[in-house]
């Protein structure tokens, strides 16, 4: 029998091998706004750009485990530091933990054994190579490289790889690669993203996305910038939402890559919708080096971000999207005449009329917007919704119409500020003639305004 005072041998924290697959311990730092876990190990299941759910395990004392119990649930942020080789230094923060119920915390447990584990929101991964024939054997200069999800504006502007153009060419077929200008003369190339998977003993390589290649940058955080531009302008030309959810860049003395996840999946663009630039790659070249341009160098690019955003959302009620529409339309007005908000955004009959002086005719065939001379205006009806007005289900057609006309009026208003032509897109009046919503809204227009006259 023991002794009462004997002291039991067994360590404070279990860790698992590193060959359970989960990559290597590292050794750092749990925190919050309201606690400090110094000395902390924790081990990163293994990551990929594409991967969705990505796990972090942590194996604290028992004190820290005590004081985890008694903790706020997050959000944490975990940043540890390793040697990978002899001469590799690795760092990885990752942010937005959350964590779960500790398996065991009491420190009377005969055998003690803790874990708690977070699921990553964004991981950022420093790669540091010390003096050595490492570091001698890298180039000065690398490419910054962001991997995208799927969209249409990709598809066309992608440029084929090696084996993509040799198979072309066994057939006769070529096409000289495009590039988009950036800030500062840095050039970007699109590609499609190669992922090998593994399945047994095969080895299958399957094209699951889009890469965006940017050489000649002097600023890794203005690359990833016009990058955010770039696939905000793609998202808004295809009428499907894309966003970068890893990208990496180097220098000869470090590398870094960064993750973010959890976006869910964003809708695809149905068969039925046409995306908003013609089908020509030629075209979608001289729409975003304009569009990046015009960008790059305006005021207000948080409100253009918030008006495309609310054109790619399609999970509201008519209502709620109407409402939103109006709003984006205000935000893209005070783009287009770069007006400036020294107090209360200005009103949008203010900046629809000086829009329209310098770009007269681009709306004469929508519903009008704030024009009282050619009869109910979408602001009444807007006004209506904000206000608590309640519509029937015979109402339904007149506000679908509406939130079409709403659209059509943003994604022009957006096309004309960056500089485009509205008759090479799929608003023009030629492309929305084909439409019930664009030459029968004056009749349901008519029967709602009889309807909301009533007393």
């Amino acid at each position: 029998m023991k002794s009462a005072s004997a002291k039991p041998q067994r360590p404070d924290i279990a860790i698992p091998e590193e060959a359970a697959g989960r990559g290597p311990i590292i050794r750092g730092e749990l925190r919050s706004i309201h606690d400090r876990y110094p000395e902390m190990l924790a081990q990163f299941e293994n990551v990929a750009p594409h991967t969705r759910k990505t796990r972090i395990y942590f194996f604290p004392t028992v004190e820290q485990a005590k004081r985890l119990f008694q903790a706020s649930q997050g959000p944490f942020s975990f940043e540890g530091t390793f040697c990978r080789l002899e001469d590799v230094v690795e760092t990885r923060l990752a942010k937005d933990i959350w964590l779960k119920p500790p398996s065991q915390i009491s420190h009377k447990e005969a055998i003690y054994w803790s874990q708690t584990s977070g699921q990553v929101g964004s991981l950022e991964i420093k790669t540091r190579y010390l003096s050595g024939a490492r570091l001698d054997s890298r180039r000065d200069h690398y490419p910054a490289w962001f991997v995208a999800r799927r969209c249409f504006a990709l598809q066309i502007l992608a440029n084929h790889d090696e084996e993509e153009a040799a198979e072309a060419a066994k057939y006769g077929f070529s096409r000289p690669d495009v590039f988009l200008t950036l800030s500062d003369g840095a050039k970007a190339f699109v590609r499609r993203y190669m992922k090998c998977s593994h399945r047994g003993v095969s080895r299958e390589i399957i094209r699951s996305g889009y890469s965006i290649t940017v050489d000649g940058y002097k600023d890794p955080a203005t690359a990833k910038k016009d990058v955010d531009a770039l696939l905000v302008l793609a998202s808004f030309a295809s009428r499907e939402r894309t966003i970068s959810a890893h990208w990496s860049h180097e220098t000869k003395q470090e590398w870094s890559g960064f993750w973010q996840f959890n976006f869910g999946k964003f809708r695809k663009r149905t068969d039925r919708e046409d995306p908003l630039i013609r089908r020509n790659r030629e075209e979608y070249r001289n729409f975003f080096q304009r569009a990046i341009e015009v960008y790059s160098s305006s005021k207000h690019q948080a409100l253009l971000d918030s008006a495309i955003y609310a054109l790619m959302d399609n999970d509201q009620t008519l209502e709620t999207s109407i409402a939103r529409l109006f709003s984006g339309i205000q935000g893209a007005l005070v783009f287009a005449t770069q007006h400036p908000l020294t107090g209360n955004r200005p009103r949008i009959g203010t900046l629809f009329r000086t829009f329209t002086k310098a770009h007269p005719g681009a709306f004469d065939d929508l519903w009008p917007l704030v024009d009282k001379g050619r009869g109910q205006r979408l602001y009444d009806l807007r006004n209506a919704i904000v206000h608590g007005e309640a519509f029937s289900e015979a109402d339904w057609l007149a506000l679908s119409y509406a939130g079409e006309h709403l659209r059509w009026h943003l994604e022009r208003i957006i096309l004309v500020a960056l500089g485009w032509d509205i008759e090479k897109s799929s608003v023009s009046k030629t492309a929305l003639s084909l439409f019930y919503a664009h030459w029968k809204w004056g009749e349901e227009r008519d029967k709602l305004n009889l309807r909301l006259k009533k007393p």
